[in-house]
């Protein structure tokens, strides 16, 4: 990954390209500072990976890298080593959310007196994570700086597996400092009738895809990645498949086909446009016909369009499983519909949209006991009649000023005007 950064400590920042190669630094590379430099960096480092691999095929015992390997892994080694190999294993957005929180990591160690990436990962104890975690917290807020202890904290736990001269006898710096509080959330999950609302004021097209959000609980790259080879009519199923997964593995389900979404996958198949093979195209000029890259627009448009509190692609799943919930199915039915693995996570999604139906008649089981009904609460009569003697009470004891004061002090708030009393 090539950086910015100085040669020296004081002197002008630079493009440094570099390559990690079988666990060691294989070839570094100084270029300039300009976009330019930036990009030939780039392709410099692809050219050399690619040299490297060719020859450990052609003549493994010839491989000799071009720099000695160090005998300290510094941190800003560790961090590309690792992201190297997040973007050979995972998803494209797990990648970039690991590289973005290594990312501040570096800006933040080149920003920090006393602190640099050419630090050796030894360097960086406890004490300093914690400055760094801290200084994250107060930046970006809590939840932000839990998430990138999270990401450093795997990134040390690969270098001592796989990076040679890493200091195993280490404990984790970044796993030594205690979590935040985090403020939590709730998630927003749309009124039915809001998703109606939408539905309503989609095109023909958008209407079919959100019918098949809906009725397939679907996440939103599953669809927008389904092809007319996952579609069976004859079976009546389709395949989604997702990559949300623990090793980023494609898991490929299959769902059965329900009347509203056979009805329109056959309206699809009649009608489909451009020259591809995927179900859900764009049918938005000069797009027409191309499948979706993100349609991170679609719900924002539709929602505006129907005039309701945006919601996402993903609040329909949720929406579908409050709805399913809601109807009385059962913890496993709901598991297979989302496609979780295991079923504590089917509980613990249900729980955290509110669709507990089955705690709640648990709970109903408790009242009208017989010691809580015969609690001695006083009649809701003898309790305003207490309260309109303790009103005149003070009345007497302020005189006839203070109560015409209050009246017209309340007359003021009700109108919105402030009037004098002549008592403030």
């Amino acid at each position: 990954m090539a950086t910015f950064t100085s040669k020296k400590k004081g002197s002008p920042k630079r493009w440094k390209g570099q390559v990690w190669f079988q666990g060691r630094m294989a070839a570094v590379k100084w270029f300039g500072s300009s976009k330019a430099d930036e990009r030939n960096a780039i392709a410099w480092e692809v050219t050399t990976r690619k040299q490297l691999e060719e020859e450990a095929t052609t003549a493994p015992e010839k491989v000799t890298p071009s720099v000695s390997a160090p005998q300290r892994v510094t941190i800003l080694e560790w961090g590309t080593a690792y992201l190297e190999e997040c973007q050979r294993r995972n998803t494209l957005a797990t990648f970039k959310e690991k590289r973005d929180g290594f990312r501040r990591f570096i800006r933040y160690l080149e920003q920090t007196k006393g602190l640099s990436p050419d630090d050796t990962v030894e360097s960086f104890d406890r004490k300093k994570a914690r400055k760094y975690l801290a200084w994250q917290h107060d930046q970006r807020g809590p939840n932000c700086s839990n998430k990138d202890r999270k990401i450093l904290t795997t990134a040390w736990k690969w270098g001592a597996a796989y990076l040679d001269h890493f200091p195993l006898d280490m404990p984790d710096s970044f796993l030594a400092c205690q979590r935040y509080a985090e403020i939590r959330v709730p998630r927003y999950i749309p009124p039915e009738e809001d998703f109606w609302k939408v539905y309503e004021t989609a095109p023909e097209r958008e209407k079919a895809m959100l019918t098949c959000f809906l009725n397939l609980a679907a996440r939103k790259g599953e669809l927008l990645k389904l092809t007319w080879q996952d579609v069976d009519f004859e079976r009546g199923t389709v395949v989604l498949t997702t990559r949300k997964t623990r090793t980023g593995t494609a898991k490929r389900d299959e769902m059965p086909m329900n009347e509203d979404v056979r009805t329109t996958m056959l309206w699809l198949w009649q009608y489909r446009q451009g020259k591809g093979n995927h179900v859900f195209t764009c049918p938005v000029e000069p797009y027409v016909g191309q499948p979706y890259k993100t349609a991170a627009h679609v719900m924002k448009r539709l929602c505006a369009k129907a005039q309701v509190k945006p919601f996402g692609f993903h609040a329909i799943r949720h929406l579908a499983a409050t709805i399913l919930a809601q109807e009385g199915k059962g913890l496993f039915a709901i598991q297979h519909a989302l496609r979780h693995e295991k079923q504590t996570t089917t509980d613990r999604y249900l729980h955290s949209l509110g669709a507990f139906a089955e705690v709640s008649d648990a709970l109903s089981a408790l009242a009208s006991r017989g010691p809580a009904s015969r609690h001695p609460f006083p009649a809701p009569s003898a309790l305003s009649r207490k309260k309109d003697s303790f009103t005149s009470e003070n009345e007497e004891k302020q005189g006839g000023g203070a109560k015409a004061g209050m009246t017209r002090l309340n007359q003021g708030l009700i109108s919105g005007k402030l009037i004098p009393t002549g008592t403030e």
